[in-house]
């Protein structure tokens, strides 16, 4: 008898086994809101994580069997859902393994605030591989919990306040597939060539076509369309890349190989503007294109792929969604297109500069005034390639050299030509102009000789956010310690994530950080400054972490480590105030 006992439980055990194995709710699916906290009308991205066992596989979208769908109640209002591509076998188009699905929401406007839970609908057709069975389609009904902020949609939507509705719009022109996309994109970047970050283009412009524009207003501005032209072509690659790869938008200017090629682009070219010697093509190559005419348009376009590289840091939320929706998509066509499309609204203020700057060769050539304004070029030229070079060069020789270079100008400016009773005013203010740089030169190799000699050392530059001892001791710069204390004194964390070659973040310390009521209100913060100017583990997985695509960018924390919200870019006092006054009790 307990023979017969034991063989049916066996028969029973290897039976259930064998539905266990079969058991199409092995799937496992889990959802969730990014970030956690939206206001009304901002946008977000429902993820759904889907854990398929390895002997099984689900259908993909193609087959009619697999679809996402938010609850008939939801206060989300879903946009194109965005499937990763599946894999081709005997059964057709198929899912394995690990996937997730990104829909992109916007939270409908007057939704209370407070905290929702919401229903994700899946169907799904489960089968299973090795006896070659597919289940009927089934239902899975999966939970999520996500806040909504009271006041606007700054917060949520993760845009600055000036351009949060084309963020918003954007986003869901992307959502639809609308062409409307590509002009917001250009919008977009009219409106970044009026902030401080690209202020460093303009004389390298006016240097660059002025000089050969010759007064010819249509030269001057077939040479600004092909200079921005190579503005967006890097603008666009880099992008690209970074969207790809998941890097940080700029970070690939701070190779030191691609800064020391953009600095000797700058320094050959100055030192051609100060006559030290003719750029110009092989004679071969030029007669191939037709003489000199097309030699300029040329040389515009190579000179503004190397310019593209000083203003590629430049970040703005419209640039976050684009480069967050060509990672997330994989659509590397249309991402370079609407990156060049951004490029190219960029341009609009050179190509203006460019085609007007040529009257400076107009000028009366009296006195020369034609060719001082070209040395000036020249010399602006050099103290680019001086100042770009920064990075890869230890601070004492990155001193000596504006010693040595000051000393040039000094002498470029007559600081050791003698005057005589036939010298005008001009040879008299170039030689004041050259004793007082060649005094500051001597000052400062006296001031390093001194220092190395007495073995000090030279002292090195403070860092972003250290520049006052009172800023040293307001921010901290662990996140770990930030997030302790946070619990410890349950207050919420301001993340300022920046970069040393962020002219955003430099505006934010100068201009918005110090004012007396944005310090009174992060009192009521855990402050926290992140440097990921070099590329780490550390940078790499904080980026990833907090899915920071550029500089700068504020995330805000709740004691337990959930985002609450976000902004990218320069915001003026008055509007980080009104963003951080929504967690201010």
């Amino acid at each position: 008898m307990r023979r017969y006992i034991l063989s049916a439980l066996l028969l029973f055990a290897g039976f259930f086994g064998l539905l266990t194995a079969q058991d199409p709710m092995r799937i496992q699916f889990a959802a969730e809101l990014k970030p956690e906290a939206v206001s009304p009308g901002g946008t977000a991205t429902l993820l759904l994580h889907v854990d398929i066992p390895s002997d099984f596989h689900i259908s993909t979208p193609e087959s009619g069997f697999f679809s996402v769908k938010t609850g008939p109640e939801s206060v989300l209002l879903p946009g194109e859902i965005l499937f990763p591509p599946g894999e081709k076998d005997s059964f057709g188009m198929v899912y394995r393994g690990k996937l997730d699905i990104e829909i992109p929401v916007t939270v409908k406007q007057n939704v209370s605030p407070g905290e929702k839970t919401e229903k994700l609908i899946v169907t799904y057709q489960p089968c299973y591989e090795a006896r070659e069975i597919c289940y009927p389609p089934q239902d899975k009904e999966e939970s999520f919990t996500f806040h909504i902020l009271p006041g606007s949609s700054m917060a949520g939507s993760g845009s600055t306040a000036g351009d949060s509705t084309i963020a918003g719009r954007l986003e869901q022109a992307l959502a639809r597939g609308s062409f409307i996309a590509f002009l917001l994109v250009f919008a977009g970047g009219l409106l970044t060539s009026l902030t401080p970050c690209v202020y460093p283009m303009i004389p390298i412009t006016v240097a660059v076509i002025g000089a050969q524009a010759t007064g010819n207003k249509l030269k001057g501005f077939v040479l600004s369309l092909f200079y921005v032209l190579g503005i967006a072509l890097t603008f666009s690659i880099l992008g690209m890349i970074a969207a790809k790869t998941g890097g940080i938008f700029g970070a690939y200017v701070q190779h030191p190989v691609v800064i020391v090629l953009v600095a000797m682009i700058f320094l050959l070219m100055g030192l051609s503007m100060l006559g030290a010697f003719v750029i110009q093509m092989p004679p071969a190559l030029a007669s191939k294109l037709r003489g000199k005419k097309r030699t300029g348009f040329v040389g515009a376009f190579i000179t503004g792929m190397a310019a593209g590289l000083i203003v590629s840091p430049c970040i703005s939320p419209l640039l976050v969604v684009i480069l967050t929706w060509v990672a997330r998509t994989g659509s590397v066509l249309l991402g370079f297109g609407l990156l060049f499309s951004f490029a190219l609204g960029l341009g609009i203020l050179f190509i203006l500069i460019g085609t007007f700057s040529g009257i400076l060769k107009n000028l009366p050539k009296t006195g020369g005034w034609a060719e001082w304004i070209e040395r000036g070029f020249g010399l602006l030229l050099l103290t680019l390639a001086i100042v770009f070079v920064r990075p890869v060069l230890p601070h004492d020789v990155y001193l000596g050299l504006w010693a040595v270079y000051l000393m040039l100008c000094g002498v470029f400016f007559g600081g050791l030509t003698p005057l005589t009773s036939e010298s005008g005013r001009s040879r008299k203010t170039g030689k004041a102009i050259g004793l007082l740089l060649i005094v500051i030169s001597a000052s400062l190799v006296f001031s390093l000789t001194t220092r190395r000699i007495n073995g000090q050392g030279i002292p090195i530059i403070q860092q972003r956010g250290s520049t006052e001892s009172a800023n040293a001791d307001f921010w901290l710069s662990s996140e770990r310690e930030a997030l302790v204390h946070a619990r410890e004194n349950k207050k919420p964390v301001l993340l300022d994530f920046y970069a040393e070659w962020c002219a955003a973040c430099r505006e934010l310390d100068e201009k918005t950080w110090p004012d007396a009521e944005v310090r009174k209100a992060l009192k009521q913060f855990i402050p926290v400054k992140l440097d990921l100017t070099r590329e780490n583990d550390v940078s790499r997985d904080l980026r990833k972490k907090y899915r920071v695509m550029g500089m700068p960018t504020v995330l805000v924390l709740s004691p337990e480590g959930r985002e609450l919200g976000r902004f990218e870019g320069y915001m003026p006092p008055d509007q980080v105030i009104r963003f951080l006054q929504q967690w201010i009790s």
